[in-house]
């Protein structure tokens, strides 16, 4: 059964899902919660935002599916490159901002960009192709821990993977998740990019249910 509006379509889980409505995404009422669905260029993704029991409704389970090749190791170490430069700016330390888009392969694009030591953004978002068809939107935290802030809750409202990385001053670390307009599931470093030896997943530290790749 759906109930559909111009931009979210509401669904109550069968066995199997029916195809995915023409939809900004999909609320999914099931056996183990609530769930969202949604596709874009380069990403599926199906993940829980409540998660209770309701008896008579199959259960789902997560997916996160990136549609791409994982990002090389290589263009990480180039964005952590930038990020220690600014860092380690006479007038930081800042944060920097990076978009990674794939079109055959994946390319890095840093920004022209507002920084401060605890904000980063575009400086014009109408004059900025890479945050209109970036799949990876990564930003640093220099010495501050690599984990979402309230001000990145707010700022985040697109739909695409986002990271952050920081700790710096120690062993630098990542940390990735999707975003579905405002709503956010952890997902871990290897289901969309290849890290150097000195770059560390948080998602390995923590316990996580395990998003599905497929």
């Amino acid at each position: 059964m759906q109930n559909t509006t111009s931009f979210i379509t509401h669904l109550v889980a069968t066995n199997p899902l029916p195809p995915a409505a023409s939809a900004l995404y999909e609320i999914i009422l099931a056996g183990n919660g609530i769930f969202l669905r949604a596709h874009r260029d380069q990403l599926d993704v199906l993940f829980p935002i409540v998660t209770h029991v309701i008896e008579g409704l199959p259960h789902l389970d997560t997916q996160i599916t990136p549609l791409v090749p994982s990002i090389p190791a290589t263009l990480i170490t180039d964005m952590l490159k930038e990020a220690h430069k600014a860092w380690n700016a006479p007038d930081g330390p800042l944060e920097s901002l990076f978009h990674f888009c794939y079109d055959a392969m994946w390319h890095l694009a840093i920004p022209d960009q507002i920084r401060t030591a605890l904000s980063v953004q575009p400086r014009a978002l109408d004059q900025c192709p890479s945050y209109q068809s970036c799949l990876v939107e990564i930003h640093s935290h220099h010495s501050m821990s690599a984990q979402f802030s309230q001000m990145d809750d707010q700022d985040e409202t697109g739909f695409r993977i986002y990271g952050v990385c920081g700790n710096f001053h120690q062993r630098p670390q990542i940390t990735f998740r999707v975003g579905l307009y405002g709503h956010f599931y952890p997902i871990p470093a290897s289901l969309i990019a290849e890290l150097p030896p000195n770059l560390q997943d948080t998602y390995l530290l923590t316990t996580h249910t395990r998003a599905h790749a497929t």
